[in-house]
């Protein structure tokens, strides 16, 4: 299968490096409702999506 035609969205398997992102959202969030966090928590929390280049 050539990977740049899979459809990662359909994927029922996660790649590790976002399963880790995931987990540290998770852990960062700690069972909390999305609005019993903070702004800043939230653009800190997010920031992993930010594109750094």
């Amino acid at each position: 299968m050539n990977l740049f035609e899979m459809d990662y969205n359909k994927s029922s398997e996660v790649c590790d490096p976002c399963a880790s992102e995931c987990k540290k959202i998770n852990l960062k969030i700690n069972n909390r409702k999305l609005s019993e966090l903070k702004n800043d928590e939230v653009s800190h929390i997010l920031n992993i999506f930010e594109d750094k280049e």
